[in-house]
């Protein structure tokens, strides 16, 4: 990270000495470093013809811009050696242009493993709708993580994402967070499509800040009850997900036997006493959670802070090593059940 490097120095980056042929760079780190669009075409110059990059981070850059990142997508689509696995775009300044390169680049591509577009509002619902359907229409494809948190995704990209989460073989990590317009509906249709598809291999889910109701909190318990290969499921921030659906996620990780579930994170997702004591029965016999967030629930309460401390006093096999309830209503019979706590589980960290 350097802001002062400038624009300049990307612009001779194609006529840089590791820039021939025979070059053996394979990683190339200018984040933060005040690149503009002639940095942009001179990297794209680069992505044209290297046979040796593997990694490429522009990230914070706002000043690339929406040309130059089409043209970093066009020039990778038409190098047929290319090597490059992770390609991280994000706060550059993108819009739909280049959605739509990185749209057509992931049609084809198969060396790309990490694409990470991400916190560039402008991209759009359109251009998000048409990776997803790139990325279903590619049967080669290696993609990996696709991190698209705050790119202005709605209803439609989360249709098309829906269609590619039950057939998709190869991603491990989606994010679409902080995507206030995707939805209820699109949050519900994502978890029916994942539960439908019996060889995803989806690691991590981030739905955070999505407007995510009970619909989707409905259709993500079903997902958990079955799963087997979610380890993290971020659907926090979404304060209208509600009490009922807090506890039909507890009871639905209770249910399975086989989950891998390890962090689950559902801060101001509007719990309450029916989440509290259905998460503490989770907790009484639970061998998974690792990392459990219930952080900015207020109407969580102490009584649920008391019976979840005593579950975790219980379990002698918990894996649990934070739990978050920090401005979750916690009072003083909470606060003391913990101090017992940690007398006995010291490993577990509590943030009250």
């Amino acid at each position: 990270t350097n802001p002062q490097l400038g624009d300049g120095l990307g612009a001779a980056l194609s006529e840089a000495p590791w820039a021939n042929a025979e070059s053996k760079l394979r990683e190339l780190w200018l984040n933060g470093t005040g690149l503009g669009p002639a940095a942009g075409a001179g990297l794209a110059e680069l992505l044209r013809s290297s046979r040796s990059l593997e990694k490429l981070n522009l990230g914070r850059n706002p000043q690339l811009g929406d040309a130059a990142g089409a043209a970093l997508a066009e020039a990778l689509q038409a190098n047929g050696e290319t090597r490059l696995r992770q390609l991280s775009l994000y706060r550059t300044g993108l819009g739909p242009a280049a959605g739509a390169c990185l749209a057509a680049l992931l049609r084809t591509n198969r060396s790309l493993e990490v694409l990470n577009p991400s916190e560039n509002p402008q991209l759009g619902d359109a251009a998000g709708a048409a990776l997803a359907e790139a990325l279903r229409s590619n049967a080669e494809t290696n993609l990996r993580h696709l991190l698209l948190d705050t790119t202005g995704l709605g209803p439609v990209a989360g249709a098309s994402f829906a269609a590619l989460l039950r057939s998709s073989r190869s991603l491990e990590k989606l994010n679409l967070g902080r995507n206030p317009q995707l939805g209820d509906a699109a949050g519900a249709a994502l978890a029916d499509a994942l539960q439908a598809n019996a060889e995803s291999r989806l690691r991590e889910l981030h739905l955070n800040g999505t407007r995510l109701g009970p619909a989707a909190g409905a259709c993500l318990a079903a997902l958990v009850r079955t799963n087997s290969s979610l380890e993290f499921l971020n659907p926090s921030d979404n304060p209208q997900l509600g009490d009922a659906a807090g506890a039909a996620l507890a009871e639905a990780l209770w249910a399975n036997a086989e989950t891998k579930l390890c962090k689950l994170w559902l801060d101001d997702t509007g719990l309450g006493p029916l989440a509290g004591a259905s998460f503490a029965a989770l907790l009484r016999t639970n061998r998974s959670l690792e990392w459990l967030d219930l952080y900015a629930n207020s109407a969580l309460g102490d009584v649920a802070g008391v019976a979840l401390a005593g579950a975790l006093r219980e379990n002698t096999e918990t894996k649990l090593c934070t739990l978050e309830l920090n401005d979750s209503g916690m009072g003083s019979a909470a606060r003391e059940a913990f101090e017992e706590l940690k007398r006995t589980r010291p490993q577990i960290g509590v943030t009250l």
